[in-house]
């Protein structure tokens, strides 16, 4: 977005006193043609711009244009670097990146920015798979920003099929998985899509009126599950780490020789088995006898597929 690119331009001219136009197109990812019309704009904008050419030239502002910034202490600065560059692993936004852009140029030569948080790092890069999504992604936010209706084939986790056209209204990423959070016309009322299961997405020309949209719960408790039972099991010590993570240490209830006592519920279905499948034989459901049972039905039932095939 070009207000964006400029905003950015701004500011890196009011922190140095030149900036090589080569430097300013790589940061903001345009071409040093499109460098030298942003700056146009800027002076036909009535910003005193100036253009010096040879080994040390660049672009520069006057000097008696510009002024000491003290809006963001340091914290607040590496505050929000930390935070948008974990965003801009998610979405590779282009505006994202000039906003770190800006930020990034309040930190130079700064001696306590130069390494912001050096004892916390947050990786959020996306699994090849996530990756992929970008590019719905972009579709999807273009429809949120223009109030476009999403049109588009779902499978649910039965594997039936059915055609949606939803309002969408905001894209969650939760536990290495993309949500988005809808209004579906066809069930008239919200609905969480995971956009892995979103197929043959296109958007509509026809636009809608905003709802005054409340995000919905993403804990789990009602829309990720059904009703999930108490279960009870037993697991090797080199998985305890998987229940803390999901529940709580509060989860772990006892210690059993080498391994430990646990509570993790699930829901009693083929889905809720599929859970302690990953754990595969460090893990033992020991009550309810009902879930034990059938969770061992459904062991069978995948046996009986590999002895069929041999």
């Amino acid at each position: 977005m070009k207000i964006e690119r400029l905003i950015a331009i701004i500011m890196l001219l009011m922190e140095r006193d030149t900036v090589p136009t080569s430097e300013l197109a790589e940061r903001l990812e345009v071409s040093r043609r499109t460098i030298f019309r942003d700056i146009d704009s800027l002076s036909m904008a009535g910003l005193p711009v100036v253009v010096t050419r040879g080994a040390a030239g660049g672009v520069s502002l006057m000097k008696s244009y510009k002024v000491d910034k003290k809006l963001f202490t340091p914290k607040d600065i590496q505050s929000l670097i930390a935070g948008l560059r974990s965003y801009h692993q998610l979405l590779e936004n282009k505006e994202i990146a000039n906003t770190l852009t800006k930020l990034q140029s309040l930190a130079e030569g700064n001696d306590s920015l130069k390494q912001p948080f050096r004892h916390v790092s947050v990786d959020l890069e996306p699994n090849p798979g996530n990756r992929s999504l970008r590019s719905l992604l972009k579709e999807v936010e273009t429809a949120m920003n223009d109030s476009r209706y999403l049109l588009f084939h779902y499978t649910d986790k039965n594997g039936k099929e059915t055609f949606r056209k939803a309002e969408p209204y905001q894209v969650v990423f939760k536990e290495s998985t993309w949500y988005l959070q809808a209004f579906c016309t066809d069930r008239k009322d919200y609905r969480i899509f995971k956009l892995a299961r979103m197929n043959e997405v296109r958007l509509s020309e026809e636009t809608f009126t905003p709802r005054d949209f409340a995000p919905l719960p993403m804990d789990g408790s009602d829309w990720m599950t059904e009703e999930r039972a108490p279960v009870i099991i037993r697991i090797d010590k080199s998985i305890k780490d998987k229940v803390i993570e999901r529940f709580g240490a509060e989860h772990i209830l006892a210690q059993d020789g080498d391994g430990y006592i646990a509570k993790y519920p699930i829901a009693d279905n083929e889905e809720g088995y599929n859970v302690l499948l990953k754990f595969g034989a460090k893990c033992e459901i020991l009550e309810p006898d009902s879930v034990r049972q059938n969770f061992i039905h459904y062991l069978n039932k995948i046996l009986t597929i590999y002895k069929s095939g041999s």
